[in-house]
């Protein structure tokens, strides 16, 4: 009778196989608790069927076909698709930091936490220095010169998703990292340069299980409430019923994620990937390929991309709304208005005025910068590029139709930037920020040298940038007037 009972106790048939290959040791699980209960996600089942192997050489057309057309769209794993890129040869250390060691770049803690804010800002060399004795691990824009060692999977080289490319991502630690389980907005092929990395991926349907929903204004979303190294199986008891897939890349392999395809990363040892990430929401053509053939050789450098980072650029262009959305964000903002207020009297049928979307602008804000005259002019000058027939109104078509270099503004105005410590204290001391399009970094120097960003303005005679300031050459006259309050009095009738 005892020994029956010690069987019942303590049965061993917790899930391990699929940990082969990992630096996990598999539980041994008590059979009157649930399997996986206070192990890591993953633990409670064996994974389902394999994820599909697929042809690095796979069309960008019977790509869609198998990947982005089925319900829920579907993962896969490209094997060696970036095993004789330069990044996969000669990414060491010793290299890194010798070619690109002066870039700043974005670092999280190790076990991610999306509640807390545990980002910080550094360069490459100095997390070089320190990343194998700290908790922090990078994962930033990838810099514009790192981008010609890292080759571009064929399928996303030609046609729609080509002229989609939204971001590049760089991620590097020393190992024993773990993500939250999430799923994003954008499609993305996440390319191992060195290490070894499980991914586990969880279909759409299986949100409800893991306290998720989805949540159609941002694209993303996670697990806050669920420990992912220690899973409470008899708290979260639905977690024990989440089915899902898993895999291990190894150097120069990549992964398709689909976006809100929701999935959890665990790193095993020094580790460093790309992400290539792309709009989900614009449909596939088959007839954009056109006479494009798609190259082994071709690196992501010599494609364009919505986001990027330069050695001189000030701003760290990662994780902003794309001006895709931006866009759809503002013409959402415009619908519900209409319908609801106005920030002024008047005839708002025919698009905001100037001040209505300056003032739109400063509540859209997400982030704490306070609002002072200064800043509200340059909000001011990206109304100005908007209102395209100069009839000081900014229309729905005026903002279907605008560029993405005026969207990027607007996501540069409303999210908080990226910046390194001493530049933000400054812009916090002059209540001073301005989108890069607007203020260059040789610019943003002068403003630090002499100290104050409204003596500079006053120098320069409230003048952005050349580049930018051409597209407003007839509206200067408009933004001086306005600084020095001549339209002050006529404000309230706009």
């Amino acid at each position: 009778m005892i020994w029956l009972i010690l069987v019942a106790l303590f049965d061993s048939s917790a899930p391990s196989i699929w940990f082969k290959d990992t630096f996990l040791t598999p539980p041994v699980t008590c059979g009157l608790i649930p399997p996986g209960h206070l192990y890591p996600f993953g633990y409670h089942k064996q994974p389902l069927q394999q994820m599909d192997v697929i042809p690095n050489d796979i069309s960008a057309e019977e790509f869609d076909e198998t990947y982005i057309e089925p319900d829920g769209h579907r993962p896969g794993i490209f094997r060696g698709l970036q095993k004789h890129s330069k990044a996969a040869q000669d990414w060491n250390d010793k290299y890194l930091e010798e070619n690109f060691g002066d870039y700043k770049v974005l670092t999280e803690i190790k076990h991610e936490l999306r509640q807390e804010f545990g980002k910080s800002l550094n360069t490459l060399s100095k997390f070089l220095e320190e990343y194998n004795t700290t908790n922090q691990y990078v994962v930033t824009v990838l810099p514009d010169d790192m981008r010609r060692e890292v080759l571009m999977p064929p399928f996303l080289q030609c046609g729609t998703y080509s002229r989609n490319l939204l971001e590049l991502n760089l991620w590097m630690g020393s190992g024993d990292t773990a993500s939250q389980v999430h799923y994003d907005a954008d499609h993305n092929v996440h390319c191992l340069i060195a290490g070894k990395k499980s991914f586990f991926m969880i279909h759409p349907d299986q949100y409800e299980k893991l306290y998720m929903e989805r949540l159609e204004h941002t694209g993303s979303n996670y697990c806050p409430d669920i420990n992912q190294n220690e899973v409470d199986m008899i708290e979260d008891s639905s977690v024990s019923d989440v089915d899902y897939q898993w895999d291990m890349l190894y150097p120069g392999d990549c992964i398709f994620i689909p976006a809100q395809y929701s999935h959890q990363v665990r790193s095993y040892g020094r580790s460093i990937s790309v992400t290539i990430l792309w709009d989900p929401t614009v449909q596939f053509d088959k007839n954009s390929i056109g006479d494009c053939v798609p190259s082994n050789t071709s690196s992501i450098a010599d494609h364009n991309v919505v986001w990027n980072y330069k050695l001189e650029d000030i701003f760290l262009d990662v994780g902003y709304a794309t001006p895709h959305i931006m866009r759809k964000e503002l013409i959402g903002v415009w619908e519900q208005w209409t319908e609801k207020i106005s920030y002024t009297k008047g005839d708002d049928s025919t698009g905001w005025t100037y001040n209505q979307f300056v003032s739109l602008m400063f509540d859209m804000k997400r982030w704490s910068l306070p609002e002072c005259k200064y800043t509200r002019n340059w909000v001011a000058l990206i109304a100005h590029g908007l209102d395209t027939n100069h009839d000081l109104r900014i229309s729905p078509t005026e903002l279907s139709e605008s560029s993405d270099l005026l969207m990027k503004a607007v996501s540069h105005f409303i999210d908080a930037p990226n910046l390194n410590d001493e530049i933000y204290d400054f812009c916090k001391k002059e209540f001073f920020y301005v989108p890069p399009e607007v203020v260059t970094a040789a610019e943003m120097e002068e403003i630090k040298t002499m100290g104050s960003a409204e003596k500079w303005m006053k120098q320069r005679g409230y003048v952005a940038s050349k580049n930018f300031s051409e597209m407003f050459s007839d509206f200067l006259e408009y933004i001086h007037d306005t600084i020095h309050g001549k339209d002050e009095e006529d404000e309230e009738d706009d």
